[in-house]
């Protein structure tokens, strides 16, 4: 067998996944430590909402305008969780800004193949 045949094969989609998973577990933690950078997360969702053109918002973002709402426990456990659930959130994730460039930076070289 050749050496492609015997290396396993990675999806990019699931890598993708791990590594916004590693990016939330690592918001989280950081929140954590600071709440008040959950404010960065609200700021966001409230600038995507008023910059919107169009009728009724994306459901994605009453989902998270919903979420946001609730505990930082609850909000930490849905955007760390190995659920469907927990990947559709990462997918819209409105935590823009509370990493440092190096920080996401480390997380993204840590997924590299």
């Amino acid at each position: 067998t050749s050496v492609a045949e015997r290396q396993p094969v990675y999806s990019s989609h699931r890598v993708h996944d791990a590594r916004s998973l590693a990016l939330h577990v690592a918001i989280a933690r950081k929140i954590d430590r600071d709440p008040a950078l959950l404010r960065t997360a609200r700021r966001n969702l409230a600038r995507w909402t008023r910059d919107r053109i169009g009728d009724a918002p994306p459901r994605w973002m009453q989902t998270w305008s919903t979420l946001l709402q609730r505990p930082w426990p609850e909000i930490a456990a849905r955007i760390t969780a190995l659920t469907e659930d927990g990947a559709q959130l990462r997918q819209s994730s409105p935590f823009a800004g509370v990493l440092t460039a190096v920080e996401r930076r480390r997380i993204h070289e840590a997924f590299r193949a």
